[in-house]
C-alpha cells in the first residue's frame, strides 16, 4: 500500500505540490503527531546528560529485543543457541551481551523466519550495489521518524519543506528527462540520460521557479555541475543566484566530486550516512567527513573485528518491529572520532563497505579511499571520474572518464602515483562512469558491470 500511495503523490501536478509544500510536516494529517514526537525526542537527547542518554538507549534496546524473542523465530533460536536472555539487559553495558548478526547470517533463513506480521508492512531490498541483496519488511510508522531526522540534517543548510529541489538519484524515468515529484516538492532528473538534454529541460524551469537545493548522488551532482560549467553558463548563473546548498546522499562524497559541486555553484554541502535497512543514520553535524549518529534513530556502535584488524559499524533499528535488525553489522569499516564512556558520538568512514580495497601481489590489503584520494594523482587534472577493478591480487584496472577537452595520455604512469605498490596497473578510458544497477557510481567496480560494457560495445 505504501509504494502505491507514494506513486500517487509523486504524480501530483506542481500547482498542487506548491500548496502541499507550504504545509509543514509537523501539521500534516497522518504524519504530524509522530513527526513532532520524534523532533522533540531529537531535541531532548541533545540536552540530556550521559546517564539519561544511556538509559534512553537501554530502554529502546530492551523493547526491540523482547519483541523479537517473543515473535521472531530467527532471534528466538539464535539467542537460545548463544545463551543470551533478555533478562540480562540490566544496564547499558549489558547491550554488548547481545549477539551480533550479519547480512550473511540473515540471508541463511527465509524472510518470514526473521520477520513478524505487522499491519501495513511492505517489502524493501538492499545491497544492489554490493551484489549481496537482502529483503526485509519496513513499516509506515518508520516514515515520520525518517523525515524528522532527515529534516534536522537539511536544516543545517536552512532547508524548509516549501523549498524546491532538484534530485539526481537512481529513479527510473524512462524516456523523460525531468519530472516534478509532488510528494517531495522537487524536480527528479534522469541520471541515465544525456545531461545536455536534462539541462535543456531544466533551464526554462529554473527561469520560472526558484530552485534552492540540489540533492542526490555526489557523482551525479558533480557531473551535473561540470556540464553546467562547460555548456550552460546561463543555467550556472541562475543556480548560483538561487541555490542555498546541496544534500549528498548514498555515496561517499569523495573530495574531488564535492569540491566541484561547491565551486561551480558557490554553495555549502552536507552529507550523511544511512542505508535501506534504516538501522543507522549519522550526519556531518559540525565538519565534513565526521559523522554524528542519531542515537534517537537507532543504536549505533563500533565493534572491532580482530581477524581483519578493522572496526565495523553496528546498528539496531528501534522502530522496525516487522523485520527487526538488532546489532546488525553493516560491514562498513570506520574509526571512532569521539566517544564518552562507551557511547559513540562521532566516527569517520575509512573505506566503505567490505571489499573497498585491493590486494597487491604480496596479499597486502590496500584501502581504495587512501589509494585513490589520499595520493595526489595528476590524473585528476584530466579526468572527471576514476574507478578501480580488480579480478585477482597483484593486478588492477583503472577506469577513467576523461574531460572532453583531453585526449588519452601516452604515458599514464606519469599521471598515477603507484609508488610502493607491488601491482601491475593498467588503464582504460570510457565515455561514462560505470554505474551499479541502482545508478550509483562506486569506487570499486565489478567484472559483470565491465563485461556488460564490452558486450554493448561489441553489439554496436
Amino acid at each position: 500500500m505504501i509504494p502505491q500511495i507514494k506513486a500517487f503523490l509523486q504524480n501530483i501536478p506542481m500547482p498542487v505540490g506548491n500548496i502541499l509544500a507550504k504545509i509543514p510536516y509537523r501539521a500534516r494529517p497522518g504524519m504530524g503527531k509522530a513527526y513532532r514526537r520524534h523532533q522533540r525526542q531529537i531535541q531532548k537527547y541533545e540536552s540530556w546528560d550521559l546517564s539519561q542518554r544511556k538509559q534512553f538507549i537501554l530502554e529502546k534496546m530492551r523493547r526491540v529485543v523482547i519483541h523479537s524473542v517473543e515473535n521472531v523465530p530467527f532471534y528466538r533460536n539464535l539467542y537460545a543457541s548463544k545463551g543470551f536472555n533478555p533478562d540480562q539487559l540490566r544496564g547499558f553495558d549489558d547491550i554488548a551481551r547481545i549477539p551480533i548478526i550479519s547480512k550473511g547470517l540473515l540471508r541463511e533463513v527465509a524472510l518470514e523466519e526473521r520477520s513478524t506480521c505487522r499491519f501495513g508492512r511492505y517489502i524493501a531490498n538492499t545491497g544492489g550495489s554490493s551484489g549481496a541483496t537482502l529483503s526485509l519488511y519496513l513499516l509506515p510508522s518508520q516514515i515520520p521518524a525518517e523525515w524528522a531526522h532527515m529534516h534536522t540534517i537539511w536544516r543545517r543548510l536552512g532547508y524548509r519543506e516549501r523549498c524546491l529541489k532538484i534530485m539526481f538519484c537512481g529513479r527510473v524515468l524512462g524516456s523523460r528527462s525531468v519530472v516534478y515529484d509532488g510528494l517531495r516538492h522537487q524536480y527528479s532528473a534522469n541520471i541515465y540520460q544525456d545531461l545536455s538534454i536534462v539541462i535543456d529541460e531544466l533551464l526554462p524551469k529554473a527561469r520560472r521557479h526558484r530552485i534552492e537545493y540540489l540533492h542526490g548522488y555526489p557523482s551525479a551532482l558533480c557531473e551535473f555541475a561540470h556540464h553546467c560549467k562547460q555548456y550552460s553558463p546561463e543555467l550556472t548563473d541562475i543556480l548560483r543566484a538561487s541555490l542555498r546548498g546541496a544534500f549528498l546522499c548514498s555515496e561517499f562524497p569523495n573530495p574531488v566530486w564535492r569540491s566541484e559541486i561547491e565551486k561551480v555553484f558557490n554553495i555549502p554541502t552536507v552529507s550523511w550516512y544511512g542505508h535501506t535497512e534504516r538501522a543507522i543514520l549519522a550526519w556531518e553535524k559540525t565538519e565534513q567527513f565526521v559523522y554524528h549518529p542519531f542515537q534517537t534513530y537507532g543504536y549505533c556502535e563500533i565493534t572491532d573485528t580482530p581477524d581483519s584488524g578493522s572496526s565495523h559499524l553496528v546498528g539496531t533499528s528501534y522502530l522496525n518491529l516487522a523485520s527487526p535488525l538488532i546489532r546488525y553489522d553493516t560491514e562498513d569499516d570506520v574509526e571512532p572520532v569521539s566517544e564518552e564512556a562507551g557511547l559513540l558520538e562521532s566516527f569517520r568512514v575509512r573505506h566503505g563497505r567490505a571489499g573497498e580495497f585491493v590486494c597487491d601481489a604480496r596479499g597486502t590489503r590496500i584501502t581504495l579511499t587512501g589509494l585513490i584520494f589520499g595520493r595526489h594523482h595528476k590524473v585528476f587534472n584530466v579526468a572527471r571520474f576514476v574507478q578501480v577493478q580488480q579480478d585477482k591480487p597483484g593486478e588492477m584496472t583503472v577506469w577513467v572518464v576523461l574531460e572532453k577537452s583531453f585526449s588519452e595520455p601516452k604515458d599514464w604512469t606519469s599521471l598515477f602515483d603507484a609508488t610502493g605498490l607491488d601491482m601491475r596497473v593498467t588503464f582504460r578510458t570510457i565515455d561514462q562512469p560505470i554505474r551499479t544497477p541502482s545508478g550509483k557510481v562506486v569506487l570499486k567496480v565489478r567484472k559483470e558491470w565491465t563485461d556488460a560494457i564490452a558486450a554493448t560495445a561489441n553489439e554496436t
